[in-house]
């Protein structure tokens, strides 16, 4: 229902913002006119020539999964901060696959390598185990994209379980709540990074809502959209995806980014119902 939601409310943000002639962000109340970007989805297998490309693209800032086997984690994490040294962000995304013993085991370990954050280490639902983490480690924790609605955020801020808060904006709500999110952590002065796996569409809406709120830090991007043309032919945009690890802002009326049907006719999946 939160996904349907935040369709809708995504939707009447485009149209409110094309009925006053001006893009959304400046709506919103946003002045910045690009929003910086880390590559993400980067696999433990040779995560390392993936950095290396993706550093020769512009990026600095850089999101691994770790979960896999501690080892192998460590090992990876080290050859990133090695080759990077300590100018560049590196982030670790462990998926919700260690439980509280096994964070509290690695994240000591972790510490060296200056992380800009290690992302849900633990499954979302018990914030009590998040703070015991998050007390424990100078790593900032952080996590929220299995979260919904501003409640959703606000015994993990009132207590203090996180660092960082990443609401998806695609199914937390809508881009009205993620402002009511990031506004939220504001108040508790902690910084609002948005997790982000959705299309083009997707990504510029969340940027609108990036570039207005005070405490944004940096927005999720999927590393591999550039090596799948189904995510260029889906959607129609004017202007320039990327440019060296920041998201232009478009200054077209609403989001700036529209839907190519004919495209997502051809990609939907066969013998499911395809509505206009």
């Amino acid at each position: 229902l939160a996904q349907v939601i935040s369709g809708v409310d995504l939707a009447l943000w485009d149209l409110c913002a094309k009925r006053a002639n001006l893009p959304l962000f400046r709506l919103l109340g946003g002045k910045q006119s690009r929003v910086p970007v880390y590559a993400s989805g980067i696999n433990p297998d040779g995560p390392l020539d993936v950095v290396k490309r993706k550093h020769a693209e512009g990026y600095r800032a850089f999101k691994v999964k770790i979960g896999f086997n501690d080892k192998q984690d460590i090992d990876n994490i080290d050859s990133l901060r090695s080759w990077l040294g300590i100018e560049a962000s590196v982030m670790a995304d462990v998926n919700q696959a260690w439980n509280v013993h096994q964070a509290l085991t690695m994240l000591p370990q972790l510490e060296k390598f200056k992380l800009m954050w290690l992302e849900e280490p633990v499954p979302a639902e018990n914030i009590q185990a998040y703070k015991k983490i998050t007390d424990s480690t100078s790593t900032p924790i952080c996590a929220g994209e299995n979260q919904y609605l501003a409640y959703g955020f606000r015994e993990m801020l009132e207590i203090g379980a996180v660092d960082i808060v990443m609401p998806d904006l695609q199914k937390a709500g809508g881009l009205g709540e993620g402002q009511r999110i990031a506004n939220l952590s504001n108040l508790y002065y902690v910084p609002f990074a948005p997790h982000m796996v959705s299309s083009f569409l997707g990504a510029m809406a969340a940027c609108h809502v990036c570039a207005s709120v005070p405490n944004f830090l940096v927005l999720e991007w999927q590393a591999y959209f550039h090596t799948d043309p189904m995510f260029k032919e889906i959607v129609i945009h004017k202007g320039e995806w990327l440019d060296k690890g920041f998201i232009p802002l478009s200054n077209e009326p609403g989001v700036g980014v529209d839907i190519n049907i004919e495209a997502m006719r051809k990609y939907a999946v066969k013998g499911v119902p395809f509505f206009d």
